[in-house]
C-alpha cells in the first residue's frame, strides 16, 4: 500500500496535482525537488547555493518519510545550462553527499517549471523508520 508523506517545511506540490513524496513498502519516491522555500520563492541565483537548498529540501522530505540523505538509492538531476552548471553542480553535490552509494544521472535541460531555477532533483531512497509509514 502506498502512503503520501507530508511535510510542512517544503513547498507542497498538491497545488500542481501531485505530491512531494510517496512511500511504497520501504522505498520513498520523491518528485523533483528544487531550491524553493515553502512559499515557492527561489532560493539563490547560482548553482552552488541552489544545490545546497535543494538537498536541504530533499533531506526534509526524506526525514518526514523516515529516511535521510545517506539512504538515497537513485537520483536524476535536471540542470539548466549543463555545460556551465553541470560540473559546478556535481562538485557542490559531492560536498553534501560524501558517501557515493547511489546511482545517478545528470541531464541538461532548457527550462524548469519555475523561472530562476537552475536545478531539480528527483530521487528514491530507502526508508528505515517503520513508524513513518502512515501519512
Amino acid at each position: 500500500m502506498k502512503h503520501v508523506i507530508q511535510t510542512t517545511d517544503v513547498l507542497s506540490y498538491e497545488q500542481f496535482g501531485f505530491t512531494n513524496c510517496v512511500r511504497f513498502g520501504d522505498v520513498l519516491y520523491l518528485s523533483g525537488i528544487s531550491a524553493l522555500d515553502p512559499q515557492g520563492q527561489v532560493l539563490g541565483s547560482d548553482i552552488e547555493t541552489q544545490t545546497m537548498h535543494t538537498y536541504r529540501n530533499i533531506e526534509r522530505v526524506l526525514r518526514a518519510g523516515g529516511s535521510g540523505l545517506a539512504q538515497i538509492l537513485q537520483m536524476t538531476s535536471f540542470v539548466l545550462d549543463l555545460e556551465r552548471n553541470g560540473p559546478r553542480y556535481v562538485a557542490a553535490r559531492q560536498k553534501i553527499l560524501t558517501s557515493h552509494t547511489y546511482t545517478s544521472a545528470v541531464i541538461g535541460v532548457s527550462a524548469l517549471m519555475m523561472r530562476g531555477l537552475l536545478l531539480e532533483v528527483q530521487c528514491c531512497a530507502a526508508a528505515t523508520d517503520p513508524a513513518a509509514r502512515s501519512g
